[in-house]
């Protein structure tokens, strides 16, 4: 029996628990879709992992970034090949429900591989095709999400507060949006899929541009002693009067990224646009330059 390796979050629990009912090895691409069903047949009020559309399917950048970590710390060899370098039973360690799913998900879709597999997600779940580079793919316009996005022009506003990387994305996807403009003064985040370097290559993957806008940020100092909506509104009144009122050359990139692209999104932290300076930048975009503006 090998050592008991133990990741620290329950959803990399649940994803070994799935390997080990494969056998515990499956191809990258099948674990992401056995990994898909589970969450959507059998944990779709509270799923453990969220999806977006993308190249071969629905992928979550977040099983992905586990599976990485989970490498680093000798728990499985990330190859073409995932698999688990022991013979520890995590299945025991999930809760019963969580138990039922995945042995459901084996029993129910074990048998169904490769492009069969990829080809009947599609057929039920057309929104995860949208992205996809694969002939079996519905065309493109018999696909009802492609020919129901909206088109019109629109400059959103979106936080990352309390979201994951996929659900993030998939906002930024169903609306539409071809240019994410991050108005953080320091593009970093404790929080993954949300620092610079790896939230533009998430974007790019999906064909989506980004730019970041430093000088439009709010220095951290001043962001000192915020505990009601007062001392926001006041901490945003000087933001306006001391540094966006000076960022002429910031606001007319993204009116040129407006004009160019029809649909971009300013984002920042703050779940709550009230709460965060993208607030001005979007009164300033719509009074000054006549954008149409909307918080997501």
């Amino acid at each position: 029996m090998g050592e008991i390796k133990v990741p620290k979050y329950y959803r990399q629990k649940f994803l070994l628990a799935l390997l080990q009912a494969f056998s515990g090895k499956l191809k990258r691409t099948e674990l992401q879709k056995y990994l898909f069903l589970s969450q959507r047949q059998y944990r779709k009020i509270s799923p453990e992992y969220y999806f977006v559309p993308y190249k071969f399917g629905p992928f979550s950048f977040q099983a992905y970034a586990d599976i990485r970590r989970m490498d680093e710390l000798g728990i499985v060899i990330n190859q073409d090949l995932i698999q688990i370098k022991t013979d520890s039973n995590y299945l025991a360690l999930l809760k019963m429900p969580d138990r039922n799913a995945i042995t459901a998900t084996h029993s129910k879709y074990g048998d169904i591989k490769g492009n069969k597999l990829i080809k009947f997600i599609y057929s039920k779940y057309p929104y995860y095709a949208i992205k996809s580079e694969l002939s079996i793919m519905q065309p493109e316009g018999e696909n009802p999400f492609l020919s129901g996005m909206d088109k019109g022009p629109a400059c959103f506003s979106l936080g990352y507060e309390g979201l994951t990387i996929d659900q993030y994305l998939n906002r930024i996807i169903q609306n539409n949006v071809r240019v994410v403009i991050d108005v953080r003064k320091n593009p970093v985040s404790m929080k993954y899929g949300f620092s610079k370097k790896t939230l533009v290559n998430a974007l790019d993957n999906l064909k989506i541009g980004y730019l970041n806008l430093p000088e439009l940020g709010i220095p951290s100092e001043f962001r000192r002693h915020l505990e009601t909506y007062d001392d926001y509104e006041a901490l945003f009144n000087e933001y306006e009067k001391n540094i966006l009122r000076y960022q002429d050359g910031a606001l007319k990139i993204i009116a040129d990224e407006y004009k160019k692209h029809k649909r971009i999104a300013l984002t920042c932290f703050e779940k709550d646009y009230r709460y965060c300076h993208r607030s001005r930048i979007c009164s300033l975009l719509k009074n000054e330059f006549d954008i149409k503006t909307g918080h997501l």
